[in-house]
């Protein structure tokens, strides 16, 4: 439990840089805040569940929300890369 928070306000301290250095907009910044809240309210929840563990397929869903909203913040950033043709705006993940 305590990486994956340690992850999530790793990713929290990226949108704060990125908002400060205004590569992304202040909507942008509290959307992605927004879903690295809801993570970490679903951790607590599962956590407060089991005696403060989080069983290791929910972990693992929860860091892959976790990777979706870091790669999020990279391609609005400009930092993320591009997959395939194009034809569905090339960004990964396809949100």
């Amino acid at each position: 439990m305590t990486s994956l928070i340690e992850q999530i306000q790793g990713v929290d301290q990226g949108i704060r840089d990125a908002r400060e250095a205004n590569t992304i907009s202040a909507a942008e910044a509290q959307q992605l805040h927004m879903r690295a809240a809801h993570i970490s309210q679903a951790a607590e929840k599962v956590a407060g569940s089991d005696h403060g563990r989080i069983p290791a397929t929910q972990y693992h869903d929860l860091l892959r929300r976790l990777d979706h909203v870091d790669q999020k913040l990279m391609v609005d950033t400009g930092s993320g890369f591009l997959m395939g043709d194009g034809s569905d705006g090339g960004h990964y993940p396809n949100d």
